[in-house]
């Protein structure tokens, strides 16, 4: 009668393994990590000394967000080419924000000063 109620553990248990759940830390990294890297590859190719270096701190704060946040994806089950797909929808996503557009599911995005919170600004 024990295995009765072994059995449907165990069937459980891989769903539970593969399952991607992800710290809302890494989440918000990789978010605001992608917005920097949108709102920085609009950056005009004759930009001024001064405005590249202003740039500088964003850029680097982006390359920081999300290589501090992919391992944990990585982490938390998702594989390389889940992770490149997820990376994909975040980034039209994130650009739809980033661009004024918002969100389509109603969901509230980070604002810039969470994000610049982040890079300790």
């Amino acid at each position: 009668m024990r295995h009765l109620f072994v059995l449907p553990l165990l069937l459980l248990a891989p769903g539970a393994a593969l399952a991607q759940e992800v710290p809302a830390e890494a989440e918000l990294d990789l978010w605001c990590g992608t917005a920097f890297e949108l709102m920085l590859a609009d950056e005009p190719a004759n930009a001024s000394a001064d405005k590249l270096a202003a740039a500088e701190p964003y850029a680097e704060g982006a390359r920081r967000l999300v290589q501090r946040a992919l391992p944990i994806y990585l982490e938390s089950g998702f594989s390389d080419a889940a992770l490149a797909a997820y990376r994909q929808k975040l980034e039209a996503s994130v650009a739809r924000v980033v661009n004024g557009g918002g969100w389509n599911d109603g969901d509230q995005s980070p604002s810039f000063e969470d994000c610049k919170a982040l890079l300790g600004q």
